[in-house]
């Protein structure tokens, strides 16, 4: 179960580059993140009526720094990191999360990366620069941009120590009651970034508020809150709570994947032989990343 939810999380998440893509020619993206996790918690609200009661500062900052992490500033560093940088580093460097969970899960656990992590890792990376650059490798550098990246690869390995520490403390909790408070700090770091953004006081109400209800973005806007956020959160935290934050971070390795076989089904963008073998490897490192 704790592998299927989280390829179910990596395949909806490779996909969402491109709602946001489209997104980003009506709002900015701390308006898009803001209400993406505005809906998600109403939507989890809704499904889940119990309440995590306050147990001491210790516990709660857990759930303030999981929501600030993987709910506010992993997507911060990203969309801001694309300004300055190609999607094709973004992808391949975001990719690198899995060694920073590794890394943490030792300097913080004394966990060991065996063998297998290493040669899993190495046969991903190769996989995936295979499927982002599809055999044009000219990689340019572009310090500020990928360093941003490297950073949001981090924090989303943080957010995951940290739903596993959660979900070590809260046990028998129900998983929603956790997502739930989870996504009440998630919007509330958003907000800030999303009112100094928004165009609300300088643009016609009538304008500020039509975009809301052009259905392109209608569709989009709930493909991410209720999808991506509210069901992929949820997965993504009862598989690290299944399989461990090690295990569960190497399925990051999917996301570029995926991205790039959505593309190429609803852009129409050519499959080629290094799209392809590309995958082969990726899907090779993350199973044998699983022994």
């Amino acid at each position: 179960m704790g592998h299927i939810l989280a390829i179910f999380s990596v395949v909806v998440w490779g996909g969402t580059f491109s709602s946001t893509k489209a997104l980003l020619d009506s709002f900015s993206p701390a308006e898009i993140l803001f209400i993406r996790f505005f809906v998600a918690y109403i939507f989890l609200s809704l499904l889940c009526r119990s309440y995590i009661g306050f147990s001491g500062f210790k516990n709660e900052w857990l759930f303030v720094l999981a929501g600030g992490s993987g709910g506010c500033l992993y997507f911060l560093a990203e969309n801001i990191a694309l300004t300055y940088t190609t999607a094709s580093n973004a992808a391949l460097l975001v990719a690198i999360n899995p060694l920073f969970t590794g890394l943490l899960c030792y300097l913080l656990y004394g966990k060991r990366l065996n063998m297998y992590f290493g040669v899993g890792f190495t046969l991903a990376c190769v996989g995936i620069v295979l499927v982002v650059f599809r055999g044009d490798f000219s990689f340019e550098v572009y310090p500020l941009g990928d360093m941003l990246c490297i950073i949001a690869g981090l924090i989303w390995s943080c957010y995951t120590l940290l739903v596993g520490k959660i979900s070590a403390y809260f046990s028998h909790t129900s998983s929603l009651a956790i997502l739930k408070r989870i996504f009440f700090y998630a919007w509330l770091w958003s907000l800030p970034f999303a009112l100094y953004s928004s165009p609300l006081l300088e643009e016609d109400l009538s304008v500020f508020y039509g975009r809301f209800f052009e259905w392109s973005n209608c569709i989009n806007l709930i493909f991410l809150s209720l999808v991506a956020s509210g069901l992929c959160y949820l997965a993504w935290n009862v598989s690290v709570k299944h399989l461990g934050e090690l295990k569960a971070s190497t399925y990051i390795y999917g996301v570029p994947v995926v991205g790039v076989g959505v593309a190429c089904v609803a852009l129409g963008e050519e499959i080629n032989m290094y799209i392809l073998i590309g995958g082969l490897l990726t899907l090779l490192g993350l199973f044998i990343s699983q022994k």
